[in-house]
């Protein structure tokens, strides 16, 4: 085998790595979580035709990313020289993919009933969304730290400050869980409006499985720092 052709054969390794996959799956979850908070924000204010379009955009968004994981999968080598565990980076993947449908499925359920939101947990429900917000925030930072670990090595303070999201995350996963049980406290002991009690508590869970995700990506990923 000639000098050339092994460099062409060990740059088509690296060329293939599937953190490209799925840091580019990263911004587009980035993209579909923005238009979430803009149509959570129009609806609770009333406007659920402004709400409709950024949930309609919402869904086109999850299906590219959904299209970027398939592809990413096709694409996932076998090869030595995975910096990380094939089966680790597909527990990643699966984790964060998690993230944008269940973003997805927020936007497809909150429209369902085109009603106010009860006064009586009105303020809850913006905060509770924020925290998620909070949490979603914080893994779009932890992904980007993350391709800096990798890009270095896994060398440099990017592994600590991978380890101080993690902490930052679960902590805001706990505060919109806390959250979510007042909230749905008062919805299940709302006499009026049944089933716009059961609509909310259906957009509460699924609102908290972002949150929820974003923590097992950053449990992950600290695992995987450990095993370094």
């Amino acid at each position: 085998m000639t000098a050339k052709f092994r460099r062409a054969s060990l740059e088509g390794t690296f060329t293939k790595s599937p953190f490209g996959g799925l840091s580019k799956h990263s911004e587009i979850t980035k993209h579909g979580i923005n238009e979430l908070k803009k149509g959570i924000k129009l609806y609770v204010r009333g406007d659920f035709e402004g709400a409709h379009k950024r949930f309609k955009k919402l869904s086109k968004i999850e299906h590219e990313a959904d299209k970027v994981k398939m592809k990413t999968w096709e694409n996932l080598p076998h090869s030595i020289f995975m910096p990380v565990k094939r089966d680790d980076f597909m527990v990643l993947l699966k984790e964060a993919d998690s993230i944008i449908d269940n973003a997805e499925d927020v936007g497809v359920l909150l429209p369902m009933r085109e009603e106010s939101i009860p006064e009586s947990v009105k303020d809850g429900f913006r905060e509770f969304a924020d925290k998620i917000f909070d949490t979603a925030k914080k893994y779009e930072e932890i992904m980007v730290t993350f391709k800096e670990v990798l890009d270095s090595s896994f060398g440099g303070k990017s592994k600590d400050r991978i380890r101080e999201l993690h902490e930052e995350i679960c902590q805001l996963e706990y505060e919109a869980d806390v959250l979510e049980e007042s909230i749905s406290k008062k919805l299940f002991n709302m006499d009026e409006r049944p089933l716009t009690a059961i609509h909310l508590l259906k957009v509460l869970d699924r609102m908290d499985s972002i949150a929820d995700h974003a923590e097992n990506v950053a449990d992950k990923l600290v695992a995987v720092l450990e095993t370094r």
